[in-house]
Order: structure tokens, then sequence, then C-alpha cells
């Protein structure tokens, strides 16, 4: 109750400001820009809160607790990206623009600029998704669960029960060896004669890494190191009933006590909400107590935890101990060439054409303030990144179960910090989900208003209608996102699903927004079959698996990104070397 009541207090703040900001809002560019007066200050804390997202705060925390310190490569990709966008920030702010995909049209034609919208709405509602999902994780790991319930022969568990992985298995301190439960199916039939089996192989850590990957395909199998714990899952009838108990451990009903579902629902309701309110006008200034927030309770944290691992030292054993970690204290060597492309390419295609780092440069006061702010911001959101993924290591050190691994820094807060660190940590992280889902909420209701609205269907709008529609789209494109998050909330890990988001944007945008800034060559067309062909790559890369095969091992292993980005821009040049000048309409 303590961490919710200071979530709860945090969230009573951010609507507090919310509500007053929201009575200055009057014009569009309120809305969208916070009337263009944020100064490098409050720009900073801005950018930093929108871009340190959940892709940073669960994705890379996930990878650190998977890989170790390796993991503190990431950020390496921000880093260079915004070297470079603090090249563009002052150039970008003279356009007087509202939207990226406007500075496209401008530059280029109609058609470039509905596609830049058509990529960028496909890629942020994807964002969106991923965060109303880690929003309602955050909130079902913090309630917490129910009290276990020993299952027992006869038992009957709903088909949701299993799919979710509330059944669960934890095998006897010294107990190895293979144990099945074993479950019969009811559907409208009636109950199945035939029993399905769940086999779970308890070994010691150093062959858990073998065993998982020679039964990857294997369905209802799962391997667990000692010390462990599996999930019971099986889909297909309408309940199940327990045939067969587990030898060598206990099975029992794990839920939590507030489901992921309704979690989600309750993200996704907030953030909605709160970003109708006040747009920019009201996400800007609630930044500011978010950054430092992070930034705070960052610094804090990482020598705390280090203190909790007993140093680096204590980690080394405690690495050694688990068994499967070998490589927790090696920086090199653990990334191949293909892993780091795969990882840092997308989040460097992002940062340099990011609609949200934009949005706020165009809200800047002048172009000298967005350059400033983005040097600034280069510098503090490394330091910020590398504390998240220190931390997330420092903590895995302490978390030899996976199952808790999951939210390491969740975890970490609640078990290995003092209650006041822990609750402004906790703090943190819904801050950081918040703020990163309401500006990639935003954003697509600005673009669609500017760029599709304004540009196409009633150029001569009042600037009430438009404040007025704007909260209409964000409504309409949450429940976009929140449909989204429904079907693609499984499928793949968060920093999967960042990743993939990320492509689809850098590939398809960042080519001809940095074209339509520094290449006078650079034609109408060009700019089309860039946009064209870097979403379709990125699209259609993961279906090609028979082209994929018959490539070279090091490309057959790429993600999307680097070839969907090859792609994008032989098509910018070539095109627009093939294709007649045009004048250029924008000014240098």
């Amino acid at each position: 109750m303590t961490y919710l009541i200071g979530i709860f207090v945090y969230l009573f703040v951010l609507t507090g400001i919310s509500i007053y900001k929201s009575r200055q809002v009057k014009t569009q560019s309120d809305f969208a820009l916070a009337g263009r007066s944020l100064s490098p200050w409050v720009m900073v804390c801005t950018m930093l809160a929108v871009w340190i997202g959940t892709g940073s705060i669960v994705g890379s925390a996930g990878q650190a607790y998977r890989d170790g310190m390796a993991a503190l490569i990431l950020p390496a990709g921000t880093f260079i990206g915004m070297i470079l966008l603090a090249f563009i920030a002052g150039k970008a702010r003279k356009f007087e623009a509202f939207t990226v995909p406007e500075i496209i049209g401008t530059r280029f034609n109609r058609t470039a600029r509905l596609l830049a919208v058509v990529a960028l709405i496909l890629a942020y509602m994807v964002i969106v998704s991923y965060q109303f999902n880690a929003g309602g994780m955050v909130l079902e790991v913090i309630v917490g669960k129910k009290a276990d319930v020993a299952v027992k022969v006869d038992d009957t568990l709903t088909a949701h029960q299993l799919k979710k992985g509330y059944v669960v298995f934890t095998p006897s301190e010294k107990w190895r060896g293979v144990t099945t439960v074993g479950l019969s199916g009811k559907d409208g039939s009636g109950w199945s004669s035939e029993i399905e089996t769940f086999t779970i192989e308890v070994c010691p850590a150093g062959e858990v890494a073998a065993k998982v990957k020679a039964k990857e395909k294997a369905e209802n199998q799962t391997v667990i190191k000692p010390g462990g714990m599996a999930k019971v899952k099986l889909s297909g009838a309408e309940s199940y009933k327990i045939a067969v108990l587990p030898e060598g451990g206990k099975l029992v009903l794990s839920e939590p006590k507030l489901t992921a579902g309704n979690a989600r629902i309750i993200a996704a309701v907030f953030v909605i909400a709160y970003t109708m309110l006040a747009g920019l006008m009201s996400l800007a200034f609630t930044d500011v107590v978010t950054g430092i927030i992070i930034t705070v309770s960052m610094l804090v944290a990482f020598p705390v935890l280090l203190y909790q691992a007993g140093g680096f030292s204590g980690m080394e054993t405690a690495f050694a101990e688990m068994g499967d970690r070998a490589k927790h204290m090696q920086f090199s060597g653990v990334y191949s060439n293909t892993q780091l492309i795969n990882y840092l390419l997308p989040v460097f295609l992002l940062i340099m054409g990011d609609a949200n780092q934009y949005q706020r440069i165009f809200a800047s006061k002048n172009a000298k303030g967005a350059r400033t702010a983005v040097i600034m911001l280069i510098f503090v959101a490394l330091a910020i990144e590398l504390l998240i993924i220190a931390c997330a290591w420092v903590s895995s050190s302490m978390i030899p179960d996976p199952e808790n691994g999951r939210y390491v820094l969740i975890y970490a807060a609640r078990h290995f910090m003092p209650m006041a660190l822990g609750v402004v940590f906790m703090v943190t992280v819904v801050g950081i989900i918040i703020s990163t889902a309401d500006s990639f909420l935003l954003v697509p209701a600005t673009t669609f208003i500017k760029d599709v609205y304004l540009n196409h269907i009633n150029p001569k709008a009042s600037e009430k209608r438009i404040v007025f529609l704007s909260r209409m789209m964000v409504l309409t494109f949450g429940i976009i996102a929140y449909v989204i998050s429904l079907a693609f909330a499984e499928s793949t890990t968060v920093f999967e699903k960042a990743l993939y988001a990320y492509t689809i944007y850098g590939a398809a945008i960042t080519p001809c927004l940095v074209a339509a800034l520094f290449w006078k060559r650079a034609t109408s067309w060009g700019a089309v079959s860039s946009i064209v062909a870097g979403t379709v790559v990125t699209l259609v890369w993961g279906e090609i698996g028979a082209i994929k095969e018959s490539l070279p091992k090091y490309l057959s292993g790429l993600d999307a990104a680097l070839p969907a980005i090859t792609v994008s821009v032989l098509a910018l040049v070539i095109v627009s070397l093939l294709t007649p000048k045009q004048e250029i309409v924008a000014e240098d």
C-alpha cells in the first residue's frame, strides 16, 4: 500500500498541474507546442522524460538482467544519434513547423508528407501500445499476488489461468530430474479421456542454456535450474482438470490481485485522459518534475544497490554461484557484430528523426535554445541510460530466478532499497512510462490534425475547433493503441517491440527528413521512394524466411534495421539523382 499511495500522490500532482495548464490552452500552438515558449532547461527535462521510456526502464533493464555488463553498450546508439541531432536542431527550429511530416511536405510534396504521416502513426501506435502493456505490468507487480493455493488432483483450472502461467511448479531444494504435470481438457463435448502433459526438467544451472536451445521448438516443455520456477502453460480447451501431480516439488496457483488486462485498462485510461487535458502545455512542465525525479533516484539507487550486492566482488561471486551467468561480468565478447547492429541501429535512427524530440525543438523559444538543450541532453540522457542498465545489472546478481528478473528494477525497488527510496524509484518507473506514452500519443494526434485535416479537409478551421479535434484524435489514437496492445501484448519482449517500432519509423522517415534539411539535390520522387522502401522492407523482412536462409550467416541473423535503412537510403539517393532537380521551397 505504501508504494501505491506514493504513486497515487504522484499521479494526483500530475493531474493537478495538467488541469491548471489546460486553462491556458487556447490555440493549436498551445496544445501541440506549448505556445513555443520552452526554455532550454525545461526542454532538457521534457526531452529526457520522453526519451527515457519503457524501452529503457523495462527493455534495456531486461537485457541487462539477461546479458550482464555487456548491456552497457546499448546507449551508444542514443549517444551518437543525439550528437548529430544537436547539429540538426537549430536548422529544424527555423522551419517554424508543427510536425516532422510538415517539414518533409514543405521540402518535397504532399505525397511524401502523407506517406510520412502513415509511417509515423504506424510506428507510434506500436510504441504507445507497449507503453500501455508496460504500465499494466508495473501496476500488476506493484499491487502484488494473492496467497498461493496448493493445486490437488481433480482441481479445475480455467483456460485463462493456464494461458497466463498462473500455475507454477517449484522444485524441492535438492531435487533434480524430469517430472510432468498431467491435465485433461474440457470442451463442448465434456472432459477428454486423453491426458495432456507438461514436462519440466530441473538440471544444474550450467546445463540449462544448452537444454533450452535443444528444446526450443518443443511444445509443453521447459527447463529450469534449482531454485527456479516453471510456469505451466497449455491452451486449446475451455478448462482443465489436474490428472497427475508432478514429483519433486510443489504445484501452486499463483494469481495477481490485479490482472494484467485490468491493469492495462487503468494505464490506458489515465494516459489518454491526461494527454487530452492540455497536450504539450501540461506534458512539458510535468516532465520537469519527472526529469528531476529520474535523475535523483538513479544517482542514489546505484550506490545503494551496489552496497546491497556486496560490491563488484560480491556480484562476481553471486554470478559464479548461479552457474548460468559466466559472462555477466564481461563487457566485451558477449554480443556479436550482428547483435550490436540489431540493438544499436534502430535507436540511432529513431533519435535522429524522432517526432517527439522535434516537437520539443519546435516548441523552444528560438533556434539557439533548441541547440543548447540538445547539447545538454546528450550527456544527461547518456548518464541516465547507463545508470538504469547498471542498476539492473547490479540487481540481477541478487535475483537468481528469471521470473523475478522480468521486471528487475521493480523487483529491486521492492526488495533491495530502503522504503523511502523504493517508493521514489517506483514513482520514477511510473512517471517514465506515463511521460513516454503521453508524448507518443500526442504526436500522431497533432500530426493528423496538422498534416491531414488542416491540409486536406478544412484549412480554415477555427483555433477552438482545432483544439477540440486534437483532443478527439488523442482519444481515437489511444483506443487504436489499446486494441493493438491486446494483439501485441505477448508476442515479444518490450525490448524487441521497441526495436521493431523504432525501425519502422527510423528507416521510413529519418533519411528523407535529414535530406529535407541538408541535401538540396534530393527530389520528391526520391523522398517518396525512400519512405515506401523503408516501410515495406521493415514490415516484410521477418516474413521472408526462405530468402534469409539463403544469405550468409552474418546477414541472415540481421533484424530489419540494416536492410531497411540501406534500401531506404539507396532509394532516396538513386531516385533523386535519376529525377529532375526541384526548386527548394524551405529556407536554408
